[in-house]
């Protein structure tokens, strides 16, 4: 059974008919046009990096426009996606591979990607950063604690311009604001901020509420950035235990949990952009530190803690939050991994939750992810454990990554023991 045909060309509108399902850039909220005249501040970027963006677009429209609960399991979808591009030849035999590899890797679903040419490049001006003068840095930013830690230490060396990427969300968008004025502050070298407007309008369409490509989409859009000021790389920061972000149960293994800055993942971008002739390398300045170790590099590096207690660092989704967009939730997996990584790193957790996860009754439905880690916790996690359910690229050592995870591991079994130990319920407090 598939699950889609899509046909994504440029110019599109949602009056063509192409025998697909089109998917064009109508369907997201910011036109093409107005989206690279406000991305990149640099040169046009190379028709490579265009390329790799309208492919990262195409498939973020496929998946979202492919509920999973129309699959045969619930969850694996077959998906027939045409995209058209700009310099189709750099893509066909050796990219084409890797690209399958990829989206495989990210979404667990079958894609059939058909690659043609016929695309216009882009042809605006991009707007003038920085007096006119090319970022020396650029990297990723979400305004949540990995990042904001990076661009605080980055922001304090001596250098030319830094450039931040971060994705546009209405509902989070004050907060990366302030998290970002508070970096700013630290130093005196140029830094800017570029939010990025990636999402798409509904149309009637019922959307699939997993994401899995997203972070392609992310890392796509940080490149194009990078490619336009001619970098030979782009910072993507995130801890080692998000980074890897191993199951914690039988049911996240592969797609079940989020892949989108395993050192893997980032192994197959980097080796798709070469092999389409690209120059510029993503790179996770991160992976081999715990979320205690990024939050502690946050505050040496001078930032204030009440602005570290300010970052977003929540899974959920800003509207399926009972309370404010801007609060984080408090249970979910990120949100514990943020409260063990403050605690050892800061010693204080000064964060606004929307619930309290250590007073929820142990069945309810907001308390799974406490009890997934605590199973996990109660396990043996060694080598055989980190590489069985993805395996790490040759560039990146396991003995070394798996030392950072089991850091990791103690931050957490502390944060538990405050709280009664990793066993469920936690014992009465007489």
């Amino acid at each position: 059974m598939t699950a889609g045909h899509y046909a994504y060309h440029y110019p599109t509108s949602r009056h063509d008919r192409v025998g697909s399902a089109p998917v064009g850039d109508w369907r997201f909220r910011a036109a093409r046009e107005t989206f690279e005249q406000a991305l990149t501040g640099g040169d046009i970027p190379p028709p490579w990096a265009q390329d790799l963006l309208r492919i990262a677009r195409a498939v973020y429209l496929a998946d979202k426009l492919s509920p999973r609960r129309d699959a045969p399991d619930g969850w694996t979808r077959s998906i027939d996606l045409t995209v058209q591009l700009v310099e189709v030849d750099r893509w066909r035999d050796r990219a084409e591979p890797i690209l399958a590899d990829l989206l495989e890797l990210l979404t667990a679903d079958r894609w059939r990607l058909r690659l043609h040419g016929g695309a216009a490049g882009c042809q605006s001006v991009p707007q003038v950063l920085f007096g006119g003068a090319p970022a020396e840095e650029v990297a990723l930013f979400s305004g949540g604690l990995d990042s904001t830690a990076h661009a605080a230490e980055r922001v304090g060396v001596r250098g030319g311009p830094l450039l931040l990427v971060s994705y546009y969300d209405p509902a989070l968008k004050p907060r990366q604001d302030e998290v970002f004025d508070a970096v700013r502050r630290l130093g005196s070298r140029p830094v800017a901020h570029l939010s990025v407007l990636q999402q798409i309008t509904r149309e009637g369409a019922t959307l699939e509420g997993s994401s899995r490509s997203r972070g392609l989409l992310f890392l796509a859009t940080a490149v194009y950035v990078a490619a336009a000021h001619h970098l030979g790389e782009l910072a993507v920061p995130e801890n080692g235990q998000l980074a890897v972000n191993p199951a914690l149960t039988a049911g996240r293994v592969a797609s079940g949990s989020t892949r989108s800055v395993h050192p893997r993942t980032l192994h197959l971008v980097n080796r798709l952009i070469a092999a389409v002739g690209g120059t510029v390398r993503v790179a996770n300045p991160l992976l081999s530190e715990t979320k205690g170790e990024v939050c502690r590099r946050a505050w040496e590096a001078g930032l204030p803690l009440p602005s570290l207690m300010r970052t977003v660092s929540c899974g959920q989704r800003p509207e399926s939050r009972t309370g404010s967009p801007l609060t984080d939730c408090g249970y979910c997996y990120p949100c514990l991994i943020r409260r063990s990584g403050l605690l050892a790193g800061v010693g204080r957790d000064d964060t606004e939750y929307e619930t309290d996860v250590w007073a929820l009754p142990p069945d309810t439905n907001k308390a799974r992810h406490r009890r997934a880690l605590a199973a996990w916790l109660a396990r043996d996690f060694g080598l055989r454990e980190l590489v069985t359910d993805l395996p790490l690229p040759s560039e990146v050592s396991p003995a070394a990554l798996l030392r950072t995870l089991q850091r990791g591991r103690t931050e957490l079994r502390q944060v538990f023991d405050r709280h009664g130990g990793t066993g469920w319920p936690p014992p009465a407090v007489a």
